[in-house]
């Protein structure tokens, strides 16, 4: 497992964007940087998990809801 990058939004919750053996997956965090979820993306290029990221981050889109 290998961290490529991380995301940060404003309320203090953040997303790492990770490789792992041949895929790449990204880890959801809340604001108190406890694990809430982890989504994988198999089929999906560096660029495109990176971009989903991004967006979560400046809240362009609201998935995944973390409830956590």
């Amino acid at each position: 497992m290998q961290l490529l990058s991380e995301y940060f939004r404003k309320d203090g919750a953040s997303a790492e964007v990770l490789a792992i053996d041949g895929f790449y997956a990204i880890m959801y965090y809340n604001d108190e940087n406890m694990l809430c979820e982890v989504v994988e993306f198999k089929n999906n290029t560096l660029q495109e998990v990176e971009d989903i990221a991004e967006d979560w981050a400046l809240e362009v889109t609201k998935e995944p809801i973390i409830l956590c």
